[in-house]
């Protein structure tokens, strides 16, 4: 779990506004689970609920934040393994006292406190446009989305820098008319360094591929594209979504037992190059599931 904080002074404003909108790309993305996300302000009276314009302007972007709060920041909020999202360089100077090997990010928006609708509008819009700078900072990458034509490239060189046997590009082409596939994407400025490949057949998924570029490895790429997937299973009403691993392959194995998939079987000698048994490992998702997304 990573724990996100957004920071400002009052918790009323700015911070709100930033919290409600990651957490709103998260949902977008399918990515909640993987973050605990909180705002809170170094001055801040706690209780204060948002202001009204603060609420209008973070509306226009899909983001609910009329219940919030304010947050005073306290000691248990200080941790080096925290990621500290600062609307403004003091915010930044003032944290890193404390906990100066923690992940910073400052946006440099400034404060609309007191201001009018508009320039609340300008304040909330300059920090939606600054989100997939927050991204790449607690994912390593700044959007996840269905492979297009225009990922195909980028798709067979991490195919060539991960595996012996890679997929051409002719053969990930084929898949966008696979009416099947189901293919994401993980992009850094513009450049695939991760994705994921599985097929929905009868609503039973099958996982062909999951790789991430080598220089961007141990970041979380690979669990938030496995997260991304179970979600889209699970808004198909999936039965069970399933893979096959190398038996070597620790880190992978922790990664998919962390999810839940259980060992069901093994195939013989199923990888080459070097040869190798398969490990088979499955989620089955339970009625609650199910339930859940009629």
């Amino acid at each position: 779990m990573k724990y996100v904080y957004f920071i400002c002074t009052g918790n009323t404003c700015r911070s709100p506004m930033a919290e409600g909108l990651f957490c709103a790309e998260l949902e977008k993305q399918g990515l909640s689970s993987l973050c605990s996300v909180k705002s809170a302000g170094l001055a801040a009276t706690v209780g204060a609920p948002p202001s009204d314009n603060a609420v209008l302007a973070a509306k226009k972007y899909g983001a609910d934040i009329s219940a919030h709060r304010s947050n005073a920041l306290s000691q248990y909020d200080l941790s080096e393994e925290n990621y500290y999202i600062c609307m403004s360089p003091s915010h930044e100077a003032v944290l890193r006292q404390f906990v100066p090997h923690a992940n910073f990010l400052t946006l440099q928006v400034s404060d609309p406190f007191g201001g009018d609708l508009e320039r609340y509008n300008a304040c909330c819009r300059e920090i939606y446009e600054k989100m997939p700078q927050v991204f790449r900072l607690v994912f390593g990458f700044d959007e996840i989305h269905p492979m297009t034509k225009s990922d195909i490239a980028g798709v067979a060189a991490i195919e060539k820098a991960c595996f012996v046997h890679p997929w051409s590009e002719q053969s990930l082409s084929e898949e966008l008319d696979n009416e099947t596939a189901r293919f994401f994407v993980a992009i850094l400025d513009g450049m695939a360094v991760g994705y994921i490949g599985a097929n929905n057949i009868s609503r039973e998924v099958y996982v062909t591929n999951v790789a991430v570029l080598p220089e961007h490895r141990k970041k979380g790429i690979a669990k938030a594209l496995l997260t991304k997937l179970i979600a889209q299973c699970k808004s198909e009403i999936a039965a069970f979504l399933t893979l096959e691993v190398r038996e070597s392959n620790a880190p992978a194995i922790a990664l998919y037992q962390s999810f839940g998939f259980t060992e069901r079987g093994q195939r013989k000698r199923f990888y080459s190059d070097p040869e190798e048994d398969a490990l088979i490992y499955t989620l089955d998702f339970n009625l609650t599931d199910k339930k859940a997304n009629p």
